[in-house]
């Protein structure tokens, strides 16, 4: 996407949000920011974000628009400053695409867990998510070993524990489905790592195939805000679909220890059906 049509759907996207800018400020705002980056590459610091960031913040204009952009930020919205990618991936519709699909599936592997379920490479989860209903399986060595359903609508939650054919059903309170609504678990939901990559400073990666898919890709070593000594974040999103295919992040925690999260073997738009998910509890399981 060429740096004008960049800023011109940047200032779109503000007007939709309902944030009032006048057209003399959009005018200005475009005028003042192009101006800006024309300086960067002159310098050849034109891939260079937080220089870019500086820069544009002595301009008294864009100062007054800045806490417009902050919102747009928040909300995963804001895209990247020319980085030269040439296919042109907005991550705008990214976000977008993954907010309003109707459900998802996808894989999780993790280190740095006491839980023996997430010990990769021998343990993964699969998660199934809705806005009704989430399912997580947990596998180690291929076997499935646990099972975590709920069902917000229905105030159900159903645990089992497959290696001890045991189980437990419960009903969950009006504050417990509003706390699991309301989850925002970076490090496990695709959506909210997607915004925490976007609203951190990042760069855009080289292309790459993925699984027989052209991928591209950007990567984040911001820290801010975040509770480790040094984090990565990867992000690969399908070229043509705008759907994410890939999500590595890898962090070290104040106790030196490194903690490391992948998913992927994604499916979007899933209408994911209550009689597919809810898990069917064996005749031969005892409850806990």
């Amino acid at each position: 996407m060429k740096p004008i049509d960049w800023f011109e759907k940047l200032i779109r996207d503000l007007h939709v949000l309902d944030i009032n800018t006048s057209a003399e400020m959009d005018r200005r705002i475009l005028h003042e920011t192009l101006k800006v980056q024309k300086e960067l590459k002159q310098t050849k610091l034109a891939g260079t974000q937080p220089d870019i960031w500086r820069k544009i913040m002595k301009s008294s204009i864009i100062k007054l628009a800045a806490a417009a952009i902050i919102v747009v930020i928040a909300l995963g919205i804001l895209t990247f400053i020319d980085t030269g990618s040439s296919s042109g991936v907005v991550w705008a519709e990214v976000a977008r695409n993954v907010e309003a699909s109707p459900g998802a599936i996808w894989r999780s592997r993790g280190t740095g867990s006491r839980d023996q379920n997430d010990d990769w490479p021998n343990g993964y989860k699969i998660t199934w998510r809705s806005a009704a209903i989430t399912r997580t399986d947990h596998y180690r060595d291929g076997q499935i070993r646990r099972t975590i359903y709920l069902n917000y609508d229905a105030k159900a939650k159903i645990l089992m524990a497959h290696d001890a054919q045991k189980y437990m059903k419960e009903t969950m309170s009006d504050e417990e489905v509003q706390r699991a609504r309301a989850d925002k678990d970076r490090w496990s939901n695709p959506q909210s790592l997607i915004n925490c990559c976007l609203a951190l400073e990042h760069h855009a990666l080289d292309q790459k195939m993925i699984d027989g898919v052209l991928c591209e890709g950007i990567e984040t070593t911001d820290t801010s805000g975040l509770p480790f000594k040094s984090f990565a974040g990867r992000m690969w999103v399908n070229v043509e679909t705008r759907y994410p295919v890939l999500v590595e992040i890898e962090a070290i925690d104040d106790g030196d220890i490194r903690h490391t999260t992948t998913l992927d073997q994604f499916q979007w738009n899933v209408d994911l059906l209550l009689e597919d998910v809810e898990p069917e509890i064996p005749s031969d399981y005892e409850p806990l």
